[in-house]
């Protein structure tokens, strides 16, 4: 008896635009700060929805979404794709940046929308460097706000502890006098304000 089995094409299914739309948005921003394998990563998820949910669409519906919900121009959204589609080459693992990817594929500055000039790619590179010491200096004050205000708490704190100490000696019931507890009312009401 010969049974005959049936092959099945197995294809995976792609996660809902919900899920993917976080995910690009955490990849670019790290991209942004840390460099190419998030917008390689990112271009996985965008040739993910694209393929899941806008596979029966006209390409320009995928296009108007993706421009909008992650602010990047087509042409970017397309290299971040292109890269992760090229990753694997070996020419690719010496590439830096997106220009150099684009240099790579050979694009002339007028298919990548830019005019090229030989100075550019250092300055590109000096304005890559100053977004991410950029990103990086806005998250250590907000550190170092927090800092300040937990310093501040910490000092109230040890306001309130020394007053209550004093106040059990220098207040008249105690054997202190009115003068001396008048006195450290207006320093402990010193020391917050300045606090």
């Amino acid at each position: 008896m010969n049974i005959a089995v049936a092959k099945t094409e197995s294809r995976e299914i792609a996660r809902p635009l919900h899920v993917l739309v976080p995910l690009i948005k955490d990849d670019i921003k790290h991209g942004d700060e840390a460099g190419m394998e998030f917008y390689i990563a990112a271009g996985e998820k965008l040739t993910e929805a694209r393929e899941g949910s806008f596979s029966d669409q006209p390409a320009n519906k995928f296009w108007e979404w993706a421009t909008r919900n992650f602010g990047r121009s087509k042409n970017i959204l397309i290299d971040y794709m292109k890269m992760s589609q090229a990753r694997d080459t070996k020419s690719f693992k010496k590439i830096k940046s997106i220009s150099g990817f684009r240099r790579s594929l050979g694009q002339t500055a007028r298919e990548s929308g830019r005019v090229f000039r030989p100075y550019q790619q250092p300055v590109d590179d000096i304005v890559t460097r100053a977004q991410v010491n950029a990103a990086r200096l806005a998250n250590e004050d907000l550190n170092r706000a927090e800092e300040r205000e937990a310093q501040r708490k910490l000092a109230l704190q040890l306001i309130d502890i020394g007053y209550k100490a004093l106040a059990s000696k220098l207040h008249p019931d105690k054997g202190g006098s009115r003068d001396a507890m008048a006195r450290l009312n207006t320093v402990r009401d010193r020391l917050k304000a300045n606090a």
